[in-house]
């Protein structure tokens, strides 16, 4: 058995075993008295997605915008769920009504089921771009970035196969590439550090494909549902979703493995935490773009894990769940040595890991991202970075 084989074995039964454990926590833990069913925290199923959902029966109402008021939109949700909900934040762009609109038309459980489904299949198609190995499909569609994911009812899965995608299309269909990328500004916090690699690239038709599809989608929703809508999510949307990392009470540090957020663990006031935040940032520029200006194939596992890694400690606010592009392209990577396995292993458990130090407000793991990618901007860009038995019909890494 290769070496590659027997890791991948290995985080199979990592996976199994922690998402067998986590699920018989999570059922035992359901509350079925309300009427929607809750989980441990109180929470419905499919947590997040009642966000989604509320979208969706947004996108049918008139004045959608008056929900950016987080007293309207508690008010609302408590209608659905019973008084007391805890709070969640509205803070999505108005362009996912357009996505969720379908959903908004079906009762919550069987939206949430649809919406599951759909985003397993299209992560495993995102999947199937890089390899057709299924030995690969349970050991990252059962990570715990997934299964956080999943669990949330995030686009988590559906926004790892679009960036899966933009990266394998680069070269080969850029026109593709650019208007998938478009439709990531429907969680724009994840595509920031694709202009650097774009520009650096010259990818100019993916930058005009891109730049067309996300202007014609916010005025596909501005004419749909009016320019307040737009107004309302500018005004109090970007506002709302500030507030996690601004106010203490609601500090993520269970999940949000970023410097920001581990800044703020380590007692750290927001301008400093902010100033450190910073220095990463510009950081994660500088190594995107030294990887990218040399114009590494599409297929170059290793510039990619770089560009992902920058993607994930480049920005503040970033969810554990949103880490599965990372996790993805490390175990796909396989790199060798002690070092490359420990970073691999530490990629896939980011999400546990940063909720066990947070659990007790420590920082730390915001670090891994940082450390894989220096890591492996130190490498040869020669190495053979993929088992090529795991490519389909023999192909060669090069040719797949």
């Amino acid at each position: 058995m290769s070496d590659t084989a027997e890791r991948l074995r290995l985080l199979t039964w990592a996976a199994v075993v922690l998402f067998v454990a986590y699920g018989v926590v999570y059922v035992t833990g359901l509350d079925f008295t309300h009427g929607l069913p809750r989980d441990g925290k109180l929470h419905v199923v499919g947590r997040d997605f009642l966000n989604f959902w509320m979208y969706g029966r947004a996108a049918g109402e008139p004045n959608p915008g008056r929900y950016y008021d987080l007293a309207t939109y508690w008010a609302a949700t408590d209608a659905i769920t019973g008084p007391g909900y805890p709070q969640q934040l509205w803070s999505y762009p108005p362009t996912v009504m357009l996505l969720a609109a379908p959903f908004g038309l079906m009762a919550y459980l069987p939206a949430l089921a649809l919406w599951t489904a759909i985003g397993i299949a299209i992560f495993i198609f995102g999947l199937r771009l890089w390899t057709r190995d299924p030995r690969y499909i349970v050991p990252l569609l059962l990570s715990p970035a997934a299964i956080f994911g999943l669990v949330s009812g995030q686009l988590a899965l559906v926004v790892t196969a679009a960036m899966l995608a933009v990266l394998r299309w680069r070269e080969t269909r850029p026109l593709l590439a650019g208007v998938t990328l478009g439709l990531l500004t429907l969680k724009p916090q994840l595509g920031l550090f694709f202009p650097v690699l774009l520009l650096a690239t010259r990818s100019w038709k993916i930058i005009a494909a891109a730049a067309v599809t996300g202007i014609g989608l916010a005025l596909i929703t501005g004419l749909i549902w009016g320019s307040d809508v737009w107004f309302a999510y500018l005004n109090h949307g970007i506002a709302n979703q500030t507030q996690i990392l601004t106010d203490s009470e609601n500090l993520s540090e269970l999940h949000m493995a970023t410097l920001f957020i581990n800044a703020r663990s380590a007692g750290l006031t927001i301008a400093a935490a902010g100033a450190v935040q910073a220095v990463a940032s510009v950081l994660a520029v500088v190594l995107v773009w030294i990887t990218f200006a040399r114009r590494p194939p599409a297929d170059d596992l290793r510039a990619n894990a770089i560009f992902l890694a920058c993607a994930a400690f480049g920005t503040p606010y970033m969810m554990s769940y949103d880490t599965l592009p990372l996790v993805v392209a490390m175990v796909l990577l396989m790199p060798m040595g002690t070092a490359g396995r420990l970073l691999t292993l530490l990629a896939w458990g980011l999400q546990p890991l940063q909720f066990a130090f947070g659990l007790f407000h420590l920082p730390g793991p915001a670090l891994v991202p940082i450390i894989i990618a220096l890591y492996l901007v130190k490498q040869p860009a020669s190495s053979t970075w993929v088992d090529q038995r795991n490519w389909p019909t023999g192909r060669t890494q090069a040719s797949a």
